[in-house]
């Protein structure tokens, strides 16, 4: 059969086309730059936001943690420690939710403590809210009296043999507080606080015998429990730790609900409204981190271990702490309203 079609108009239709194509892959390589520009992020250092004074585990996490972000991101940029403490993590907390989302500013969350607040009085924050980029960690808190002192175990504050024992605090808004402060009026045990700027200086308030107990997550703890200042009293988990087989878990006193929900997890978060593509390339530069050799020996020198979650289910476990906390929200309050003994 004949063509309809002379070689001229074949040639004509054959440019066409071949314009046609070409144009089609500029269209793509300038698609491809703009993609590019608009994911030059980061371009600037990254300030990560610790609610703590330095010294205390979120802030010795921090600082472990931000040399190994900065290696696993796509650009040279620096990862810098900002402590902000106050008002158990809030003020920094509140200063994440306003600050703009452009992936330079993020934070280490202490969401038990948090999520305790924010159901017990109005802040400036929502966690509900947060762009959640990845768990680090989990710890259990534990009750700690002195070594040397007159308690051997937290059977002993039952008997109460003073009018109000004295817990030793990092400030009442700190989720160790309120886990001892639920604990001990489950107990139904009466005691007021000696409050601190941190863990640390708390726990040395026991060791020079001006408190009685603190509640601290056993991870910041081991180096006084080793060197024999301070002894576990009570330990929150689901069972009993095998390195220390005689201390009890609040289950075998009776209060099996308080074995676990009050412990503390470490996230990673930034201010809502986070890009799509910068929080990509965040969760992925802390998975990087996380996964370092160099950042594991660093944890094990440190006498700490990982948890890594990613973002999404770093969020789902936020909902869930929620949750979980509006059964001691009558405590919390409590605690928050007087500042006093309870």
């Amino acid at each position: 059969m004949k063509s309809n079609f002379s070689k001229t108009e074949m040639r004509r239709a054959f440019f066409s086309r071949s314009v046609a194509l070409f144009a089609g892959v500029l269209a793509l390589f300038a698609g491809s730059a703009a993609f590019a520009a608009a994911s030059g992020y980061p371009e600037k250092n990254i300030e990560l936001v610790v609610g703590y004074k330095p010294g205390g585990g979120f802030s010795d996490w921090a600082q472990a943690i931000a040399p190994f972000i900065e290696k696993h991101l796509p650009n040279k940029v620096n990862v810098i420690v900002r402590n902000m403490d106050g008002a158990g993590s809030a003020i920094a907390a509140g200063y994440l939710q306003k600050a703009k989302p452009d992936g330079y500013t993020i934070g280490i969350y202490n969401v038990a403590g948090l999520a305790a607040l924010q159901l017990a009085r109005k802040v400036n924050y929502d966690l509900s809210k947060v762009t959640w980029l990845a768990r680090l960690s989990y710890d259990d808190y534990v009750a700690l009296i002195n070594a040397k002192g007159p308690y051997k175990s937290i059977t002993d504050f039952k008997k109460q043999t003073k009018p109000e024992y004295i817990m030793s605090t990092a400030g009442l808004a700190a989720t160790a507080t309120i886990t001892g402060a639920v604990t001990l009026a489950k107990m139904g045990v009466k005691w007021k606080p000696l409050n601190h700027g941190g863990t640390a200086e708390a726990a040395l308030a026991v060791i020079r015998g001006d408190a009685d107990v603190v509640w601290a997550p056993y991870e910041s703890m081991q180096q006084h429990i080793d060197s024999g200042d301070l002894k576990i009293a009570l330990w929150h988990a689901a069972k009993r730790n095998p390195q220390y087989p005689d201390v009890p878990i609040p289950g075998d006193l009776g209060m099996p609900e308080l074995n676990e929900s009050l412990n503390l997890h470490r996230f990673l978060g930034a201010p809502p409204g986070l890009p799509a593509d910068v929080r990509a390339t965040l969760e992925g530069a802390i998975k990087k981190a996380v996964d370092d050799p160099g950042f594991q020996d660093v944890l094990k020198k440190m006498k700490k271990t990982s948890a890594y979650l990613d973002g999404k289910e770093a969020e789902k476990l936020v909902d869930n702490t929620l949750s979980s906390y509006r059964s001691y929200v009558g405590v919390v309050k409590a605690l928050l309203g007087e500042g006093k003994s309870k």
